[in-house]
This record gives structure tokens, sequence and C-alpha cells, in this order.
């Protein structure tokens, strides 16, 4: 008998620990924030290229944010914190089912996931080209780099919402024939 009571009890603990599990199509985006100054102020998870439809919102506590919820497909976010004095901080995110982690602060980060790292490592292609010495180069050289640097990485990404993200959030940079070039790569009207 207490065979049979230890068995049953070992399946009831295993079947528990099954539904602490991540769940499909469910996302679980936890924050660091490195400036003191953020401590007490709200987060928003918001539309990552207008700005003006926020999702979610949390309230740094210990330096920490965390934002749970189910996703069907990857779409990508945005992270934005107002500090009085500055302007705001944002992180393009992408959600997607696992665990997401953030840095936002003196410096942005987002890890964890696949489409997440591929967003990050566009994030900083883009930060290594503002970087770029345009001594002597006119505004519509460096305009006409940029516009080709951001169809390079449009196409680099077409097959991902990071692609898309990128159209999106920066096709006013790109003259009209870079813009059909990148609708057809990315499959947009």
């Amino acid at each position: 008998m207490k065979r049979e009571l230890t068995g049953i009890l070992l399946i009831v603990l295993i079947m528990g620990a099954c539904n602490h599990a991540p769940q499909e199509g469910t996302y679980h985006l936890r924050g660091i924030v490195t400036n003191e100054k953020l401590e007490g102020r709200t987060i928003y998870l918001q539309d990552a290229v207008k700005g003006t439809v926020r999702y979610d919102s949390a309230t740094v506590s210990e330096g920490r944010f965390v934002f749970n919820g189910k996703i069907n497909a990857p779409e990508v976010r945005e992270l934005f914190i107002q500090e009085t004095d500055r302007f705001p901080i944002t992180l393009p995110i992408v959600l997607e089912p696992g665990e997401i982690n953030t840095k936002v602060g003196d410096i942005v980060l987002v890890e964890g996931t696949g489409l997440n790292e591929e967003m990050m490592q566009t994030l900083v292609a883009i930060d290594r080209f503002k970087d770029r010495d345009f001594t002597g180069k006119e505004i519509k050289e460096i305009k006409e780099a940029f516009a080709g640097f951001v169809l390079e990485q449009i196409v680099r990404h077409a097959g991902s919402p990071v692609g898309k993200y990128l159209y999106k959030a920066y096709q006013n940079k790109l003259n009209e024939k870079q813009q059909a070039e990148a609708r057809k790569t990315l499959g947009i009207g």
C-alpha cells in the first residue's frame, strides 16, 4: 500500500511539474534596467514603428520588469521608457514563444530567442554604420549610403519579421526603386 501511494504521489508530482513548463505560444520577457533613474518608471510594450499603440506596461521594480503573454506568430514590438530629462530609451524586440531577456539603460540588449539574436545583430550593424567616419562626405552621399545599407539588411532578413520591421521603420530612407525592390523581396504589396 505504501509503495502504491508513493508511486501515485510521484506521478502527481511529475504531472504538476509538466504544467509549469512554458506553454506553446507563450513568451516570457524579463528585463534588467541598468539606469537607477528609471526605478519606479513605467516601461511600455508598444508598436515598434509608430509607437502610438501600447500593448502592455510594467513598472520597474528593483531594477527589473517582466512581461508575459501569448503570441500566435512572431511580431516586432518596442520597449519604451521615458526618463524625465532625456530622450526616451527604446529597444525593438521580437515577441515570439520562449524566454526573452533584455537590458535597458545606458546600453540596450535583447537575447534569448533566435529572432531576438537576429534583431540584436541587426541593431549592432546599424550602430556600426552610424559610427563610420563620414568626414568629407556630402549629406546626400551619406543618405544614399544609408539607404543602400538598409536595403541590404532588408534583403538579408527578408525571411523573418526583422526584415519587415526594417522596411516599415526605414522605408522613408529608401528611394522609390529601393522601396519597390524591398517590397518585392518581402512579398508585400
